[in-house]
């Protein structure tokens, strides 16, 4: 009978040896994928620019003038394709006050853009690329019933120029059009502006 108990806590122990060697073999290998995960993403060619905005509208009158920043990260996927994503703060400003008042209107826009890049082959460090998603927006108004709109629908073309390997210039041309559900008619702001960023 002692022999019998001896048995069974042999057995026991066996097993949740079993358990712990299962438990750590498990542990290192999902570690191991983490490190190659990381490793491979670290190897992959990325770049990232960080620097100032400034954009104003010419759609309609009084434009307005938008001072902000942005910062974007590209992915390089193959020859002549990269994607990021983009996203900055822009506070646009009225270039003067409406209906005789004396404050000048501006609203706030935070947009959030897919990037699709492609270098372009007549000089290098030239590209141009598309930029689309959404653009959250404060204090945009309608102007016949002055609801506010939280933001639209976004969409930018650029030409850009990369330089002395860690500057990044480019011009851009494109719209937002903020939307309400269920209206007829949106607010539409088409910006031209300039970046000038550094180039990581």
């Amino acid at each position: 009978m002692a022999n019998s108990k001896a048995f069974v806590h042999l057995s026991i122990s066996s097993d949740s040896i079993i358990f712990i060697k299962t438990f750590f073999v498990n542990k290192l290998l999902l570690l191991h994928i983490c490190l190659v995960l990381c490793i491979r993403i670290k190897a992959q060619k990325t770049k990232v620019t960080v620097g100032p905005e400034l954009l104003t509208s010419f759609n309609h009158a009084p434009s307005f003038l938008g001072v902000g920043g942005s910062a974007q990260l590209d992915i390089w996927i193959k020859e002549r394709l990269w994607l990021g994503v983009n996203s900055g703060y822009l506070h646009f400003k009225s270039n003067k006050s409406l209906m005789g008042g004396t404050t000048r209107p501006g609203y706030s826009a935070v947009p959030l853009l897919g990037v699709i890049k492609y270098p372009l082959p007549v000089l290098k460090g030239l590209y141009g690329q598309d930029m689309f998603g959404y653009t959250f927006a404060h204090n945009v108004k309608f102007e016949d019933n002055h609801e506010k709109a939280k933001g639209g629908f976004t969409y930018y073309f650029a030409l850009g120029y990369e330089f002395a390997q860690h500057f990044d210039i480019s011009a851009k041309v494109g719209r937002s059009r903020f939307l309400k559900k269920d209206r007829p008619v949106d607010v539409n702001e088409h910006n031209v502006g300039l970046r000038l960023a550094y180039l990581f």
